[in-house]
């Protein structure tokens, strides 16, 4: 192997100098977040003492925190964890990945399921901290931020923006140079993704001598959402402000006066600046209103978070050293001799294991037996979900995959069976025997029992024999979700017709049949379930639309919206006109929903949260007692 070496001392500066860039673009984007115009900031806005809190940099001190807790061999399971014990953030994709963890569900699917928000700036503003711990070996750096991504935003974009950054921030210990810096960074994304398409067309937008100005239209024009938060326009920006930048006040200001995720693009520019340029290379007039301050977010909490970048910085560098030595990176970090990089070959090209990860199924969770092990298993679980993902409802038949393989030296030979909830039906055991490397797959029905629940928990029992006797059983529980059961109507009227939703959106097309033979009609479609909620409680009930929408509650109108806004189902920031709050009494609701089709696919998404101000543990979080159908 050949062998690299890190100064200390550098080290220490690159990654101090990417956490104060990371506090000042986040800062500077804060207060404009979410605007969509084009801006003329020119410096920060009147500050506290010291930097605004931001989500950018929150998230990442509660990785730091898992590394500390989980070592290196950390994976999305633990981050997911994480999530439920310290993050109590409602925000777009973070409410609902959070949603499904509180319900059992487990990354990839915990974040892609019934997700809107999978293709958002959520993950790819979290990367420095993967990249940090990671100097100089990027492909290690990718691989964190794939398990980081795939919590909340499986099968998205999201992932891809992180995997993108996480890779180009870690290669910054061993060059440079701006372009071949982001050719490393696109060499770890698929070249056919949203976030690669809106790269190169900035790029050649760039070369071709277009302005700044003239190269965010063309972005919004050719790769914008509505959402402000899509992560392709937003990671396009940033690296806009990096390529029109003349410094780093330049640099950071071009990229946030683009609009839309401010605070993210701002921050993200503002971390590579800082890694490239060290603290000292950064301007005084930006550093010394942030000073070395580490400010938290207040439903960030639960573990000692650093006090100030010092502490950061020092914390970080000391899980490197184990992240380094870990995955046999060939890197010392060394107090005394010089930085020397030795990289043979295509140094920051992405290998297969990093391509491998860009074809996982985000319909499936993968488990190594026996649990808890990190590498090198005796065995491998894949249970997959399907396309309706992990639920079922009451009385409803459902398939699942389970693939099970060898991963040991020898042969191994036993039973699998499914401990199933109380009422339910399912399989009998199955004898199996494998060969090492062999599969077997078992796809088997199951039918759900006659009681509703937030979620079921669910087993698949290995029980190895040898010689003919129990030798070891090994469980692996999981959950299923509850679907939602709808009565729908088309605007032809007529009766109406039985449908499952698997999510909170509400699919007239796909219950009715309609598709590109037979085609959706214009018109008012009508939708009609039950909520049961298990207490009397305010909440806040969202009925998000890409249509006007009306919803009745037990027959009383409480949500009229005459008109077609940017859908929005968050449960912090849906359009004001499509939510209601209210006292709920405990019991059985009839639930109507009315959505008028004009030209596009209906999108209708019933959400029962919490309000702004709730005791613990934060705002707006997902009422998963409540159940609808």
């Amino acid at each position: 192997m050949n062998t690299s070496i890190l100064n200390e001392q550098d080290y220490y500066r690159i990654v101090y100098g990417g956490w104060l860039g990371k506090n000042i673009g986040g800062t500077l984007g804060a207060p404009v977040e979410g605007v969509k115009e084009l801006l003329e900031l020119t410096f920060y806005p009147e500050l506290p003492d010291g930097p605004l809190e931001n989500d950018d940099l929150d998230l990442q001190l509660v990785w730091l925190h898992a590394l500390e807790q989980y070592g290196p061999g950390l994976t999305a399971r633990e981050l997911g964890q994480e999530w439920l014990e310290h993050i109590f953030f409602p925000f777009d994709e973070y409410g609902y990945a959070l949603t499904n963890l509180r319900r059992g569900l487990h990354a990839p699917v915990a974040g892609w399921f019934n997700n809107p928000f999978n293709n958002c700036m959520g993950s790819p503003i979290r990367s420095e901290i993967w990249a940090m711990a990671a100097p100089g070996a990027p492909e290690t750096a990718a691989h964190y931020a794939y398990q980081d991504a795939i919590v909340d935003h499986a099968g998205g974009e999201g992932v891809y923006g992180e995997m993108f950054f996480a890779a180009l921030e870690s290669a910054i210990f061993f060059e440079k140079d701006r372009d071949r810096l982001i050719e490393i960074g696109m060499s770890y994304i698929p070249e056919d993704c949203r976030t690669a398409k809106a790269l190169k067309d900035l790029l050649r937008w760039h070369q071709e001598g277009k302005s700044w100005t003239e190269t965010r239209l063309l972005i919004l024009e050719h790769h914008g959402s509505d959402n402000f938060t899509d992560a392709p326009q937003n990671i396009a920006f940033t690296i806009l402000g990096w390529l029109y930048g003349t410094d780093f006040e330049d640099a950071i200001l071009k990229a946030v006066n683009c609009g839309y995720d401010t605070d993210c693009t701002a921050a993200t520019l503002g971390a590579i600046l800082g890694m490239l340029l060290g603290p000292e290379g950064l301007p005084a007039k930006w550093v010394k209103p942030v000073g070395d301050r580490v400010v938290v977010s207040p439903p960030i909490k639960g573990f000692p978070a650093p006090k100030n970048l010092d502490e950061l910085t020092r914390r970080t560098i000391l899980m490197g050293k184990q992240i380094l030595a870990a995955w046999n990176t060939g890197i010392i970090v060394h107090p005394d001799l010089p930085t020397s990089w030795n990289r043979l070959g295509a140094a920051g090209e992405a290998d297969k294991t990093i391509r491998e990860l860009w074809e996982r199924k985000v319909t499936s969770n993968l488990y190594l037996l026996p649990q808890g092990t990190k590498s090198c298993p005796d065995a491998e679980l894949s249970i997959d979900f399907g396309t309706d993902g992990p639920a079922i409802g009451v009385g409803q038949r459902k398939v699942l995959q389970f693939t099970l393989t060898n991963r040991s030296l020898t042969p191994i030979y036993g039973k699998i069976a499914l401990d199933l909830p109380s009422g339910w039906e399912g399989p009998t055991p199955l004898e199996i025997s494998l060969q090492p490397d062999e599969s077997f797959q078992w796809d088997t029905e199951i039918l759900a029992g006659a009681v509703a629940a937030a979620s079921h928990e669910l087993a698949f029992r290995w029980t190895r024999s040898h010689d003919h006797a129990v030798w070891a059983v090994q469980k692996v529980t999981f959950a299923l979700v509850s679907s939602s059961r709808w009565m729908v109507w088309g605007p032809d009227g007529g009766a109406g017709k039985e449908m499952y939703v698997p999510g909170n959106r509400v699919e007239w097309e796909k219950a009715l049949g309609l598709n590109s033979v037979r085609l959706p009609a214009d018109g008012v479609y009508r939708a009609q379930t039950t909520l049961t909620n298990p207490v009397e409680r305010k909440l806040r009930l969202i009925a998000a639309a890409n249509s006007p929408v009306t919803l009745k509650l037990n027959g009383q109108i409480v949500i009229e919206c005459n008109e077609t806004l940017e859908f929005m189902p968050a449960y912090h920031r849906a359009p004001q006109e499509q939510w209601v709050e209210l006292t709920l009494e405990a019991g059985s609701h009839q639930i109507e929903v009315e959505a008028i089709r004009n030209g596009c696919p209906l999108e209708v998404y019933i959400l029962p949260v919490a309000l702004h101000d709730t005791t613990s543990p934060g705002p707006y979080y997902y009422y998963t007692d409540i159940l609808l159908g």
